[in-house]
């Protein structure tokens, strides 16, 4: 009998071949007849994955040999079995038994398992199917994912880059609804926004500490294969929500040979669940619940989707809808009264539709339109002077409400054909989003324009609400992009390898209007900025096996970039700025990546990666000639090179995995926000930075109704140069932490999850599941403790330690998943993200953890 290797890449190994022959298999055969109580327990013991993606109908051995490299099975059979055989074919998200079922419908051909990762196919015999007695449990443990973090579907566990996945199934067990709980429970991610800056609107994403305040994003954020990330502005980076996802993927470290612009720190990519052919499938979700010391929350959302022509035409739709309480109130800041409670309250609604045509077995064409919406009512954050958080009490005393509304819709096609060499995909799409926030500016305009408005208090703090300044935000933003790459088709290759183009054309127009006075026909300060960018680039990435056990990847990307702003600025307030500004810069980037990988073995693997990531550049807003100093009209991009070693282990059999990697990253010609003493900046390539740090994932299953997940993400980001402004001013010391204070990384987080099951009657079962995330105190040092910066403040500080703790009681029948949780426990509510509208100045701002919250959710699948 001769073995055939296949592609141990997707650590699998298919047993086929065509000099096989029956007496060969009467040792397998016999073994499962004689152990299959034995197969029967190890197979319960050990989660084998759903599949990923559809499989079609197509030659048998062909759709078994996907089987395999989606689930990394053993499949042991003779050739002659299926030889001219044709297969049914299967959606995603069915288990492997009943995908195996369904796919030999029809051939006369049964199958069982020999152990618990190894199945025999044969001919039927009488009796009932073996298959029917053998099927393997689906748990939410142990599962192998599915991803294309390389542009190509893999399993997580041999791709050599740090990853945090999390399926539709995990965030629907944590309760994970946005971006906000997604970097919670991800080690090296953080997520945060600008408490000085009300509306709320002003957040940032972190990746290993790579994360700026000025210039493009350093995180890349895609919807499947679009990217949406954008320039900084009054508005921060748009997120999906995470209804009716088939994955999050969260890519540590820089991706920019495959991703591109913007994948500095790493790539937050939202993956949507596809629609099938041959499968109904769907879902419906609702919940009720209530915020202590605050109002209620309703949610309700549904999913379905399938054949509409069998094999050929399957479609699918979701539509969710959200309303969340507030906790924050809105006082009249001289007498204390309550204006407006509950006030930071929200609602939030998404609608997306896809269609998947196959008018052959070799093409696939897939339209498809998302469209989210985000509303809210005010502010979430709170003056703590005003407040009395321990007794759960969150005051906000801004004159205004500050409201805010943020919509996208994106627009995508999707065209894949399979040729026998090569797989081609193109997709094509368009962004389109739209938003609008109202800033209470006036606590700022008093202490920058007026001298104060005569209270005692401080400049800082109205006399009445006839000084109340509204500054209206607007944003609009658009992209037009297009990627077209072939992926080699044979895992069994000894090299494979992906390449592309991609282009894209962003517009994007900000507006910024201070009525300072009474007559808008005369603004304090009125700003409008007109970007282009265009980015045209290609890339390639070739991954040689040296060996049995050795993979040596290479790849490139250039990238030809192209930066044009126009800037429209006026108002009294700055009668001196200059009223046009325009520019245009060319840039060349080139990101190489390198990894090295050893597998020794089906259950263990070890890499070492280098890559390189960047963001491109910009143009400087001009600044009066009063301010003395001359700035660059433009700035470059910036660059990270990233040093990663890590390991990714499936233990005791399958009971235990270990997935952790340690990382150096450089920073270089860092883009800075170069402030001055006349008020103005701009931005300048100036600062280096490096970031060091580890992650490790591990997930236990030591019972059969018992599963463990716990996270560890260690990370210390710190400027290697002292950065000085033209004056001499400190801007950045040496060794002080990357980010101004307070928003500066956690050097440690963690998160932790327990759940136990228990058979309450043949059907139906309950479920226990705790949850933790922790993330620590950073101490410094920081830049705005040294009295020589421009920004010193010695009030302020890192955010303390926070803990935050959810529990969940369940009950499973059939596909209703019915449970009571209580998110915020111990209904923790520290003081995060304090600061002010400039040094030594009040009031100052906070926001906190959404306190105890406890309700019902129901979902139920079909």
């Amino acid at each position: 009998m001769r073995h055939q290797r296949r592609d141990r890449s997707v650590g699998t190994r298919i047993l086929v071949s065509a000099v096989l022959r029956a007496p060969a298999i009467c040792a397998p055969v016999a073994f499962a007849e004689t152990h299959a109580t034995q197969a029967q327990a190890q197979a319960q013991a050990i989660e084998i994955p759903a599949l990923s993606a559809d499989i079609p109908a197509q030659p048998l051995a062909q759709a078994l040999e996907a089987l395999a490299r989606q689930t990394g099975l053993q499949l042991v059979y003779v050739s002659a079995v299926v030889h001219d055989q044709r297969s049914r074919a299967v959606s995603s998200g069915l288990s492997v038994s009943n995908a195996l079922g369904r796919m030999l419908e029809g051939t006369g051909l049964q199958f069982e398992y020999l152990t618990s990762r190894s199945v025999h196919i044969l001919a039927a015999v009488v009796g009932p199917p073996k298959h029917e007695v053998a099927q393997v449990p689906e748990r939410e443990a142990m599962q192998e994912v599915i991803v294309t973090a390389e542009k190509r579907e893999e399993s997580l566990s041999i791709v050599p880059i740090s990853a945090n996945v999390l399926t539709s199934a995990d965030m629907n067990a944590a309760g994970i609804k946005d971006i906000n709980e997604i970097a919670a429970v991800t080690p090296g991610v953080e997520y945060d926004y600008d408490t000085q800056f009300g509306p709320g609107i002003l957040t940032r994403l972190a990746i290993r500490g790579i994360k700026s305040d000025v210039g493009t994003s350093t995180t890349g954020v895609y919807i499947d294969d679009v990217p949406i990330q954008w320039r900084q502005s009054g508005f921060a980076n748009a997120y999906p929500v995470t209804f009716d996802l088939a994955r999050v993927e969260v890519l540590r470290g820089p991706q920019g040979t495959l991703f591109g612009a913007g994948a500095e720190g790493g790539s937050v990519r939202f993956i949507t669940t596809e629609p099938s052919m041959t499968e109904f499938t769907g879902q419906y979700r609702a919940e009720v619940s209530r915020t202590e010391y605050g109002g209620p929350s309703y949610e309700t959302g549904a999913a379905a989707g399938g054949p509409l022509v069998d094999d050929r035409v399957g479609g699918r739709i979701s539509a969710w809808y959200r309303d969340d309480g507030g906790y924050v109130n809105r006082v009249n800041p001289f007498t204390s009264a309550t204006v407006d409670s509950e006030a930071n309250r929200s609602s939030s609604r998404a609608l997306r539709a896809a269609v998947l045509f196959a008018p052959t077995e070799s093409l696939r064409i897939t339209p498809s339109f998302s469209y989210q919406s985000v509303g809210r009512h005010d502010s979430p954050i709170f003056y703590p002077y005003l407040s009395n958080p321990s007794a759960g009490v969150f005051n906000n005393g801004k004159l205004l409400r500050q409201p805010s509304t943020d919509g996208f819709t994106l627009v995508y096609l999707k065209i894949e054909q399979q040729f026998r060499f090569a797989k081609l995909t193109a997709v094509t799409s368009y962004f389109d989003r739209h938003a609008q926030a109202m800033f209470d500016a006036t606590n700022e305009a008093g202490i920058f324009f007026f001298g104060g408005y005569g209270n005692p208090q401080g400049p800082g703090f109205p006399a009445s609400y006839a000084d109340a300044i509204p500054d209206m935000l607007s944003l609009h933003q658009s992209q037009q992009s297009q990627e077209v790459r072939l992926t080699s088709a044979d895992p069994e290759a000894p090299i494979q390898w992906v390449a592309g183009q991609f282009y894209s054309l962003a517009r994007q127009a900000y507006t910024e209007d201070i009525y300072e006075i009474a007559a808008p026909a005369n603004p304090g300060y009125y700003n409008s900025e007109q970007t282009t960018d265009t980015i045209a680039a290609a890339y390639a990435q070739v991954n040689a096996r040296l060996s049995r056990h050795w993979t040596l990847s290479a790849g490139v990307r250039v990238d030809r970039t192209r930066s044009e702003a126009t800037n429209y600025a006026g108002g009294f307030a700055y009668p001196e700025l200059p009223p046009i500004t325009h520019g245009i810069t060319y840039e060349t980037p080139l990101t190489p990546q390198f990894s090295l990988s050893y597998k020794p073995n089906e259950t263990n693997f070890f890499y070492a990666t280098i890559a390189k990531g960047f963001r491109i550049g910009g143009i400087n807003t001009q600044i009066p000639a009063s301010c003395q100093t001359v700035a660059p009209s433009s700035y470059t991009s910036d660059t990270v090179w990233s040093h990663e070693i890590g390991a990714k282990n499936l233990l005791f059999d399958g009971r235990l995995q270990v997935a952790g990697s340690i990382f150096e990253i450089d920073w270089s010609r860092v883009q800075t926000n170069f402030t001055l003493d006349c008020g103005f900046n701009y931005v300048a390539n100036a600062g280096a930075a490096k970031s060091t740090g580890f992650d490790l994932v591990i997930s236990a299953f030591p019972l059969h109704a018992l599963s463990f997940n716990v996270s560890l993400g260690y990370d210390n980001i710190h400027f290697t140069r002292t950065i000085l402004n033209p004056a001499g001013e400190v801007l950045a010391d040496r060794d002080a932490v990357v980010g101004g204070v307070p928003s500066v990384p956690s050097p440690w987080i963690g998160a932790a999850n327990l759940r136990y099951e228990w058979p309450i009657t043949h059907e139906i079962k309950g479920y226990a599941r705790i949850d933790e995330v922790v993330h620590s105190h950073n101490t410094g040092p920081f830049t705005e403790l040294d009295p020589r910066a421009i920004g010193y403040d010695p009030r302020f500080v890192a955010d303390p330690a926070t803990s935050i703790l959810n529990l969940k009681l369940g009950l499973i029948w059939s596909k209703l998943d019915l449970r009571v949780f209580v998110n915020n426990a111990l209904d923790a509510h520290p003081l995060l993200q304090s600061s002010a509208d400039a040094p030594g100045s009040l009031p100052t701002y906070a926001h906190t953890l959404t306190p105890r919250t406890w309700g019902l959710i129901g979902a139920w699948s079909f």
